[in-house]
């Protein structure tokens, strides 16, 4: 069931309370709805927590993977050796290769 699913239950549900003879079956049944869209909403929230932090995490590695690639332009504009930083990076060598190649390109 979706939110609104939930939702048109209840105002059914609530309509049908007015019989006495449903009152029972009515608070059982509007109960199950409550607890049901409570779920949806927190299900909702978990997932929007989820991919806040993963959005997060994203930002952070591209931020990490453009600073090492700035250091890397650095160290080759001065004269550094691909194996030399590649050796002190721990980056591939062959990155750091094709990184050089668009520089002498004027990328």
């Amino acid at each position: 069931m979706n939110e609104q699913e939930v939702l048109d239950a209840i105002k059914e549900w609530e309509n049908l309370s007015a019989n006495r003879e449903n009152k029972v079956l009515y608070e059982a049944r509007l109960k199950f709805l409550r607890d049901q869209l409570a779920n949806i909403r927190g299900e909702r929230e978990e997932g929007l927590k989820e991919g806040i932090q993963k959005g997060i995490e994203e930002g952070r590695q591209k931020g990490i993977e453009e600073g090492v690639q700035i250091a890397i332009k650095k160290m080759l504009s001065k004269g550094t050796a691909p194996e030399t930083i590649a050796d002190m990076l721990d980056y591939p060598l062959e990155e750091i290769k094709k990184i050089q190649r668009e520089i002498e390109r004027g990328h």
